[in-house]
């Protein structure tokens, strides 16, 4: 424990330190997003770089794609079939450039 925690804390058990409850408290902005929970994944390296290479091609986070890949996989095993808004961007951007190549 750090000295100056020490002294807070000493402090405190004297009762220095005055604690005001009515004092206003600005609060954190509420999240405006579900809340994430991280999830530790093995990959082979060679499939981190393929990953990797289509998340930046896709102009994502590599967690980002990893998470709508799960989300797909899940979806087409409870036979539903809805899509996510950026995979629907992803896949008009590439066919707008398939087009063009065409």
């Amino acid at each position: 424990m750090s000295e100056d925690v020490v002294r807070a804390a000493e402090a405190f058990a004297r009762g220095e330190v005055d604690y005001d409850d009515t004092a206003p408290v600005e609060l954190p902005p509420a999240a405006e997003t579900e809340p994430m929970v991280m999830r530790g994944v093995r990959l082979p390296v060679d499939l981190d770089q393929r990953v990797r290479a289509a998340a930046d091609a896709a102009g994502v986070k590599a967690s980002t794609l990893i998470r709508e890949w799960i989300e797909v996989g899940l979806t087409e095993l409870e036979n539903d079939r809805p899509v996510s808004l950026s995979a629907l961007r992803r896949a008009i951007a590439h066919a707008t450039q398939a087009g063009r190549a065409a």
